[in-house]
């Protein structure tokens, strides 16, 4: 059970830093687009930072889940 354990730890860690990225780049395309005045880049920018709090809220779901 240890190494279950352990292995979800390892896949929570690496999604949970994945989502981040992804966040961290949406907001940067966000403010770069709104800069730029640019309709289609702010939506793409949104959409990112979006995807990257749901894979970050997915990621910390499955790291509460337990094994019996």
């Amino acid at each position: 059970m240890e190494m279950v354990s352990t292995i979800t730890s390892l896949i929570t860690n690496v999604v949970n830093f994945a989502g981040g990225l992804l966040l961290l780049f949406g907001a940067v395309t966000l403010g770069t687009n709104l800069k730029d005045h640019n309709g289609p880049g702010i939506s793409s920018g949104a959409w990112s930072i979006a995807g990257g709090v749901l894979i970050i809220a997915v990621a910390t779901y499955f790291g509460t889940l337990t094994v019996s």
